[in-house]
C-alpha cells in the first residue's frame, strides 16, 4: 500500500504541475500578460510547484526532514543529473547573462541555506528572509529583461509560444488551474504520507527518502523539460531553466514554507547542504568555460550524481564500505 500511495502521490504531482502550466498559461493569453511573464511566472513556477506542495505538507505533517531533504535532494537532482543528461544528449551553449546573474542567485541562496540551517530550525523570520530575497530575484529579471523579445527574455520563453498556440480559453484555463491545484495537494499528501510509510517499512530515514525517490518525482516535471528541450534542439532553454528552478525552489519554495511552518534542521542534512552547495558552485565554473556544457562535463555532472547516491545508501547502510572504495 505504501508504494500506491508513493507511487500515485507522484503521478498526481507531475500531471497537477502540467495542468497548472497549461492553465497558467491560458489565463494570462486572456490577460493578454507579456511573455516574460508567463514564462517566469508560470512555467518555471509551475514546474517547481510540487517541490513546494510536498515540502509543505510534511511540514505540517510534522515531517521537517522530508520537507527540507526534498528540496536540497531536488536542488542536487537538478545540476547533476537532469543537466549532465542534457548534456550527454547534445552539448549546452549557456549564455553569460544567465550564468552570471541566475548562477549568482543560486550560489547566494545556497550559501544563505547552509548559513539558516546552522542552527537548530529554520525559522519563520529565515523563511520571511528568503521570500524577500525571492522578490529581489524577480524583480531583478523583470528589470534586466523586460525590453527583450519574448526568445531571449526568460530561459522558457520559446516554450510559452509553443504553450501559447495550443492553450486552451481562459475559462478551460480556470478550470486546468483549479484542477492542477487539487492534484498538487492531494498528490502532496499521498506522497508524503506513502515516503513516510516505505522509511518505516524499510527501517530508512526520512531524510533518505526525501533526499531520493520524493525529490526525484518532484523534479520530474523539470525532467522532461529540460531533456525535451534537448531532444528537440532547444538547448539555451535548459541551463536557465534548471538554474532558475534551483533559485525557486530555495527561495520560493522553502522560504514560503519556513514562513508558514518553521522547520527543525535535522544535523544529518549537512553533508547533503554542503553537497548542494558544492554542485552548484561546481555548475558555475563549468559553464563559464568556453560558455558551453559539453558531453564529456555531462557525463562528468551524472558520474557525481551516482557517487553522490553510493553515498547517501552508504550513509544509510545499504551498501558496504568496500564498494565505495571506503573499507
Amino acid at each position: 500500500m505504501a508504494y500506491w500511495f508513493l507511487g500515485g502521490g507522484l503521478v498526481l504531482l507531475l500531471f497537477g504541475s502540467d495542468a497548472i502550466v497549461r492553465g497558467g498559461v491560458a489565463i494570462s493569453r486572456a490577460l493578454n500578460l507579456s511573455p516574460l511573464v508567463i514564462g517566469l511566472l508560470v512555467i518555471t513556477a509551475g514546474t517547481s510547484a510540487p517541490e513546494f506542495a510536498v515540502s509543505l505538507q510534511a511540514a505540517e505533517s510534522g515531517l521537517p526532514d522530508i520537507a527540507l531533504a526534498n528540496i536540497i535532494g531536488s536542488n542536487i537532482l537538478n545540476l547533476l543529473l537532469i543537466l549532465g543528461l542534457a548534456a550527454v544528449i547534445r552539448p549546452l551553449p549557456s549564455s553569460p547573462k544567465v550564468v552570471l546573474r541566475d548562477g549568482g542567485a543560486m550560489l547566494i541562496a545556497a550559501a544563505a541555506l547552509a548559513i539558516m540551517s546552522r542552527g537548530s530550525a529554520i525559522t519563520r523570520l529565515d523563511g520571511l528572509m528568503m521570500l524577500g530575497a525571492f522578490a529581489l530575484y524577480i524583480a531583478a529579471i523583470f528589470f534586466s529583461d523586460w525590453r527583450r523579445s519574448a526568445e531571449h527574455s526568460v530561459p522558457c520563453a520559446r516554450a510559452v509560444q509553443h504553450l501559447q498556440n495550443g492553450a486552451p480559453s481562459g475559462a478551460a484555463g480556470v478550470f486546468l488551474l483549479l484542477f492542477g491545484f487539487v492534484g498538487l495537494t492531494v498528490g502532496a499528501h499521498f506522497t508524503v504520507a506513502g515516503a513516510e510509510a516505505v522509511a518505516r517499512e524499510f527501517h530508512l530515514s526520512q531524510a533518505t527518502i526525501g533526499l531520493t525517490a520524493v525529490a526525484f518525482g518532484a523534479s520530474v516535471p523539470e525532467l522532461v523539460v529540460t531533456l525535451v528541450a534537448a531532444v528537440r534542439r532547444q538547448t539555451h532553454l535548459a541551463i536557465g531553466h534548471l538554474i532558475g528552478s534551483n533559485v525557486f525552489n530555495v527561495l520560493g519554495a522553502l522560504g514560503a514554507t519556513a514562513a508558514i511552518v518553521p522547520l527543525k534542521v535535522n544535523p544529518a542534512l549537512q553533508v547533503d547542504l554542503l553537497a548542494m552547495g558544492a554542485a552548484s558552485a561546481l555548475i558555475v565554473p563549468l559553464l563559464i568555460s568556453r560558455w558551453r556544457l559539453s558531453r564529456p562535463r555531462g557525463a562528468l555532472l551524472v558520474l557525481s550524481y551516482a557517487c553522490y547516491l553510493l553515498f547517501v545508501a552508504w550513509r544509510q547502510g545499504l551498501v558496504a564500505p568496500s564498494m565505495i572504495g571506503l573499507g
